[in-house]
């Protein structure tokens, strides 16, 4: 009768331990290998953002180019003592697909009539310029209301600044900027984006990751400087 020879336990051991090194050496590739969701996310709305701004600044029925306004207003009341509108911080009343929009809130609501929405933190106040899209990201447009400044406070170039708060993967963790506490370079999933009210833009300085992972002009984050 013929007899089989099975492995005996030390050939079992080694080749287990073999398959443990193998794995250890390839699981890391692996994971370089596999896409950053996070950071094609920070990358698509920061483009997103880009052309809707783009859109918006150079739409001459929504905020025109009123720069001969200004110029003329200066013979009247010097812009050191007022901020001419040029930009976004342009108030006035425009109608835009059947709806109206005006005042502080003018900028969000435009910027927000231009994504896909899916839905609402809330129907009404404030609340109603935070809101998830339909690729899952939660947009923050709370803090432009009411940031294009008219009056100079400290300067030209600090007036009219506007933050959009991105959550790239909406209600999921960890929730939390770069530069926030328990919260790495690698393991950040909101960021923000700066506009001006002459419609340049820029990432915050402190979200350092997310302006790597667009690669736009290092220029555009020294904007201020």
């Amino acid at each position: 009768m013929r007899r089989f020879k099975g492995f005996t336990l030390t050939e079992l051991m080694v080749a287990m331990a073999v398959i443990g090194i193998i794995v250890a050496i390839v699981t890391p590739a692996i994971v370089r290998m596999r896409p950053n969701k996070n950071k094609m996310m920070v990358k698509k709305t920061f483009y997103t953002t880009e052309q809707i701004v783009s859109t918006l600044i150079n739409d001459q029925r929504l905020y025109p180019d009123v720069h001969l306004a200004c110029d003329m207003a200066d013979q009247i009341v010097p812009t050191s003592d007022y901020y001419c509108a040029w930009g976004f911080d342009y108030y006035n009343e425009v109608r835009h697909e059947g709806e109206d929009y005006e005042g502080g809130t003018k900028f969000a609501g435009l910027f927000k009539s231009m994504l896909n929405v899916k839905s609402e933190v809330a129907a009404t106040g404030d609340d109603q310029y935070k809101f998830y899209t339909n690729d899952g990201a939660l947009w923050d447009l709370t803090g432009t209301i009411d940031a294009w400044e008219r009056e100079k406070s400290e300067g030209v170039e600090e007036a009219g600044i506007g933050e959009i708060l991105i959550d790239v993967n909406g209600d999921q963790a960890p929730n939390c900027r770069e530069k926030d506490t328990g919260c790495s370079a690698d393991d950040f999933d909101q960021y923000v984006i700066e506009v001006f009210a002459n419609g340049k833009m820029q990432i915050a300085k402190d979200d350092e990751k997310a302006l790597e992972y667009v690669s736009i002009n290092t220029s555009l984050r020294d904007e201020e400087e």
